[in-house]
């Protein structure tokens, strides 16, 4: 027996959601999917593939009692609509999850007082290239993670660089190397440009992220005592060992962050990436707002 889904908002991120759990559907992981958005042509673009039921309003949707909901809104709802609902069901929200530490560390009590998860949907921990480049890399000393992107129309709705491409390093230092302490050595922040130099239990990081007027770039680069390898993560492409090796990604990142979360609400596994993942990010990039440099994790 499946799971019972609602995907709220049915933006560019939540289109992308909605083709991966009709999939899931097909494939007897979900029972039904609801989708709730305020825009008519939205829920008539879901319907046209295929969704179950279609909602303007949260409150009459949720009278159907899912066991999983996705949220995939505008940023600055996230925290309001995560606080509200963490109650109700399982939630896998969108990044950022909140902006705010302080709300991060409420929603994480929340969630313990429930007993429902709250996800951060990090897909970037499912791309297979970045997975695999860095397990070619014993010892490592030093990582390098660029990310470019073209700005968005409205640039200020996602609130900065920080929260739409950087974090996304940041989450995979952070996993990857799973320090007990990071140190900011070096910062520089901004709504459309973030460069950050960590050290993370003596490991070198170095972040760089920004949104440009037009053009895309995911690129990663892990030193170790005796090799390294650079990562095209948009093409799947590694330079190691004076080799180039070509990764094929199984299935899409994302299609693989819903069957885990799925999953996971079914108790047949642990979810990829917690909200005390998310918190260890924001927990970083409060040191560098308030100009601190020693942050434990």
């Amino acid at each position: 027996m499946g799971v019972k889904v609602a995907l709220i908002g049915m933006g560019r991120m939540g289109s992308i959601h909605l083709k991966e759990l009709v999939r899931l559907r097909n494939e007897g992981l979900i029972d039904s999917i609801t989708v709730i958005d305020i825009d008519d042509s939205r829920l008539n673009a879901a319907k046209s593939m295929g969704v179950d039921e279609t909602f303007k309003s949260i409150d009459e949707a949720l009278t159907k009692h899912h066991e999983a909901i996705i949220i995939a809104t505008p940023t600055t709802t996230h925290y309001d609509l995560s606080i509200k609902l963490v109650g109700k069901a399982h939630l896998m929200v969108e990044k950022p999850v909140t902006v705010k530490l302080s709300e991060a560390l409420n929603l994480l009590s929340e969630s313990r007082k429930t007993g429902n998860m709250v996800i951060p949907a990090m897909v970037e921990r499912f791309n297979e290239t970045a997975e695999e480049a860095f397990s070619m890399v014993k010892e490592p000393i030093a990582l390098s993670m660029v990310r470019i992107g073209t700005m968005p129309q409205n640039p200020d709705s996602y609130i900065g660089v920080m929260y739409d491409l950087a974090i996304h390093d940041l989450d995979l230092a952070l996993f990857r190397l799973r320090p007990m302490k990071a140190i900011v050595v070096k910062s520089m922040l901004n709504r459309d440009n973030v460069s950050l130099l960590l050290n993370l239990d003596g490991v070198s990081v170095n972040i760089e992220a920004k949104w440009v007027k037009s053009g895309k770039l995911r690129v990663h680069t892990y030193v170790g005592l005796s090799t390294f390898t650079v990562a095209d993560l948009m093409h799947g492409l590694i330079y190691g060992n004076g080799e180039v090796k070509k990764v094929n990604q199984s299935e899409e990142p994302v299609y693989l962050e819903d069957r885990n979360f799925l999953e996971a609400v079914m108790g047949k596994t642990k979810p990829f990436a917690t909200l005390t993942d998310y918190i260890s990010c924001l927990r970083i990039i409060e040191a560098i707002q308030q100009n601190y440099n020693a942050v434990p994790l």
